[in-house]
């Protein structure tokens, strides 16, 4: 049996408590009691009775009519109390499977199995992982990228950046903004490295110790949070000279699922409850590498056969997930390549979604990235990335970068960066047509194989599949007369209408446009007039904002921002801005302390358009709680509390504010 990076081995897990040993169990139910919405329900009434965030309604609204079923639906809380009052403590719950686990004696089991409202009792599976295979650098990547130009800004990602063509794109000034990106990983300490400390990150969850910090805490081992953290710094890193991903201006939410140390296993209960939890914050896409296949000896296996999309229940949440607009890219596997059976394992075989494989930097297959089909012949992998080598972000210290990893769990997040690039292009993209971006433009598209599917990504010509571009990131500067001049890349595989392309700007929240023609400044492509366009906004007393729009040559007309002129960009910051809605991701605003550094007192702000639960709490570096704050249910208004940092030693801290389902954390800096 082979050890693998990230992937391994299921088994089914217990514990011994006095004389009786638990095991864990799916509990499934017969219904979903006494839990309905109306006919039509509103957004609002959506929200309350299901969690499901305005923003996941309208991402499900691209695929899916009516955009709520029953399978969105809670677990019956009259069930989990009447199993509680029975001495069980549940672990999980999912509203997708009608179910919840928790760890069982057979004298429960039995007990469990005989309620009215139960339909079946079966055993979780899960998995043991062995860490990252090591390589020799010098070997898997290729030399000379000092002399290369780009090497200034990319250091030494430039290697599988270039690889995936991903920095092409971040020319045109596309750069994953608008996306929300959910992991599922080990753990992430993305708050003290210098290359991830800026991300945004707008929630996070520890399904192991059920709070709000997926960096390294309590009694994890020291390499709990090493793989998440790695993972995560390829798809949104950014520190000039060292490691730039493709998406570093996307959104993230964080969901740590694996438990590591060798003597625990891992439940796949987790990476339901997981992906469950991010779609229904409205994440678009979710990088996951994670996979199961064996059981221990003794248990019930997967075997090939089950590998057809429709048995492993990550499978099923995973194709889930995509039928409700989440494009998931998830890892192949580390099992070896060309083996009979396939070496593919789930979730890398659900329908819909995007498996990846693993080259090194010369393009070639890895030996050890595993083979499809699916046991219903369909071809896998969908697309491959840099998977040898793979220069990333490490938990070694503030400034940790390796080069030395290797498995298609560092190739998933490089394609969930282009895919997030491809949906910030093209927001209006369901599932499929990204995948399709991805395949179709992809090294191999022309004769896909169950060795490298479609082939080697191609960021630049997956972003330009689905029709023209504009930048989703303006360059804005300020001339000697305090204008604002806007560049904006427009791009495409068809002729630009240079006449068309014009900039729209108000001073006075939209009430009234002046247009602008914009002028190329900067050919990408003479034949189709592609290129940086440019115009320059007269000095205004109030900062303006603006959309740009452009017409090709078949008549198709885009703006950027998308949703323009609904949505704008502000011209001092750049950044694109839509109205409020509170909506559920928009319902409280955690804001900076004052005075940050402080001694020996700071005050904390923020603001809630909704009545609901905060609790708002502060932690030191290593996770561990200093202080509960603020623990209740508050009506609208601005709230200001004050934390002082007596008895406490100098040093980093955060402060972390839950509002019902959604968690944000800010850092804070105590100075004796």
């Amino acid at each position: 049996m082979k050890a693998v990076a990230l992937f391994c081995f299921l088994s089914m897990v217990t514990l011994v408590f006095g004389q009786e040993q638990r095991t864990k169990y799916w509990i499934y139910f017969t219904s979903k009691e006494n839990i309905s919405l109306s006919k039509n329900p509103s957004p609002g009434e959506i929200i309350r009775v299901t969690g499901i965030s305005e923003r996941a309604i309208q991402r499900r609204g691209k695929v899916s009519t009516p955009v709520i079923t029953e399978i969105d639906l809670p677990v019956s809380e009259s069930y989990l109390v009447q199993l509680k009052a029975n001495g069980i403590v549940i672990e999980n719950t999912s509203r997708w499977f009608n179910a919840a686990t928790a760890y069982l004696t057979e004298t429960q089991w039995l007990q469990v199995q005989r309620l009215p409202f139960v339909r079946s009792v079966e055993p979780v599976a899960i998995r043991k992982r062995s860490e990252l295979q090591r390589v020799d650098i010098h070997l898997e990547r290729s030399q000379g990228t000092v002399a290369d130009p780009d090497s200034t800004l990319y250091g030494e990602s430039l290697t599988h950046m270039k690889l995936i063509n991903a920095v092409a794109v971040h020319k045109i000034g596309i750069k994953g903004r608008g996306v929300l990106v959910g992991m599922l990983d080990t753990g992430f300490r993305w708050k003290l490295h210098e290359a991830m400390e800026k991300m945004k990150v707008i929630a996070e969850y520890d399904f192991i110790q059920k709070d709000g910090n997926t960096a390294n805490e309590g009694t994890d081992s020291f390499n709990q949070d090493s793989h998440g953290t790695s993972t995560m710094s390829l798809v949104g890193a950014y520190k000039e000279g060292a490691l730039v991903s493709p998406a570093h201006n996307a959104e993230f939410i964080l969901g740590k699922t694996e438990f590591v140390p060798t003597e625990t296993n891992i439940e796949e209960d987790n990476y339901v409850a997981g992906i469950e939890w991010m779609e229904s914050m409205g994440a678009d896409i979710v990088s996951s590498s994670l996979g199961y296949f064996d059981f221990d000896a003794g248990q019930k296996s997967y075997v090939y056969a089950d590998l057809d999309g429709k048995t492993a229940i990550t499978t099923k949440a995973a194709a889930i997930a995509a039928r409700k607009g989440v494009v998931l890219c998830t890892a192949m596997g580390n099992e070896g390549a060309g083996q009979v059976p396939p070496s593919l394992i789930s979730p890398a075989d659900a329908d819909s979604i995007i498996s990846v494989g693993a080259v090194n930097s010369s393009n070639v297959l890895a030996s050890f990235s595993s083979n499809g089909p699916t046991a219903d012949a369909r071809i896998k992998p969908d697309v491959t990335a840099h998977g040898v080598g793979t220069y990333c972000a490490t938990t070694s210290s503030s400034a940790g970068y390796s080069g030395f990893s290797q498995g298609t769990s560092l190739a998933t997040p490089l394609a969930a960066g282009v895919a997030a690039m491809v949906l910030s292009a093209h927001p209006e993209l369901n599932p499929v047509q990204v995948r399709d971006a991805l395949r179709q433009t992809a090294s191999n598209a022309a004769t896909p194989n169950n060795d490298i599917g479609w082939g080697t990504i191609n960021a630049y010509n997956a972003v330009l599949y689905h029709g023209m571009v504009i930048s989703t990131d303006p360059e804005i500067s300020l001339t000697p007369e305090n204008n604002y001049s806007v560049g904006m890349y427009v791009v495409s595989h068809s002729a630009v209408k240079m006449d068309s392309v014009l900039l729209f700007y108000t001073v006075d929240d939209g009430t009234t446009y002046t247009p602008l023609k914009m002028s190329i400044s900067q050919v990408v492509d003479p034949a189709t007039n592609s290129g940086k366009y440019i115009a320059v906004i007269p000095a205004a007393v109030s900062t303006p904002e603006f959309y740009v729009r452009a017409v090709d040559a078949s008549n198709i007309s885009r703006t950027s921002p998308f949703n323009a002129p609904n949505g704008r960009f502000n011209a001092q910051t750049g950044i694109a801005e839509v109205p409020k809605k509170h909506s559920a991701l928009e319902s409280f605003v955690l804001h900076q302390n004052y005075p940050n550094p402080f001694n020996p007192a700071t005050t904390i702000v923020y603001d809630l358009a909704v009545t609901g639960k905060v609790t708002l709490k502060v932690f030191d570096v290593l996770g561990r709680e200093v202080r509960t704050l603020v623990n209740a249910v508050q009506s609208p208004s601005s709230y200001s509390v004050s934390f002082s940092g007596e008895g406490l030693s100098s040093g980093m801290y955060f402060y972390q504010l839950r509002y019902q389902h959604i968690i944000e954390t800010k850092r804070m800096m105590l100075v004796k």
